[in-house]
């Protein structure tokens, strides 16, 4: 793909994610009140309103705040700069690499603008499992990254290593 290719490809993605994100959360707030629960799909699917100052599964809840804002506002966006910058300068990058990256980039900023807009908090409402086999709740942003990861993991596993000095096809 060309530079150009690859940031058009990218940035359309990202917005995807961030648009998605963005209304499914404005939606939730407006129908959900606090402490609201519905169950759809027999208990499959459950919605709930929560606001989340740590990350997947609260991780990082019980940080101070000031170590909270620097870990996931300011290392998310050091992250989220360096994910762009590989994005931009990378011509080796496939198409399943660009939307990967995109699908992080575009799920991490949705996130990232929630933190920065809600005092460091991220809006979750969606939470699925069988029985007492659950996932933790999280949002549309949090699929597009481990979407991301995900597909990143398995193209990664996919591609050929390359010796040092060696021509690559």
């Amino acid at each position: 793909m060309s530079k150009k290719q690859r940031l058009t490809t990218a940035v359309l993605c990202a917005l995807a994610w961030i648009v998605v994100d963005q209304l499914t959360k404005a939606v939730f707030k407006q129908v959900l009140a606090p402490g609201d629960v519905k169950s759809f799909l027999a208990g499959s699917l459950v919605v709930l309103p929560i606001y989340n100052h740590g990350a997947f599964l609260s991780l990082g809840a019980q940080m101070s705040d000031a170590t909270r804002n620097m870990v996931f506002i300011y290392g998310v966006l050091a992250l989220l700069v360096g994910l762009f910058v590989w994005l931009f300068r990378s011509p080796r990058l496939g198409r399943t690499e660009v939307l990967a990256i995109a699908s992080i980039l575009g799920g991490g900023l949705s996130n990232l603008f929630d933190r920065c807009v809600y005092g460091g908090l991220v809006f979750d409402f969606l939470n699925m499992g069988i029985g007492q086999l659950r996932t933790g709740v999280f949002n549309v942003a949090d699929v597009g990254i481990m979407l991301g990861v995900a597909m990143l993991f398995f193209a990664g596993m996919k591609r050929k290593p390359t010796l040092p000095g060696s021509a690559s096809v």
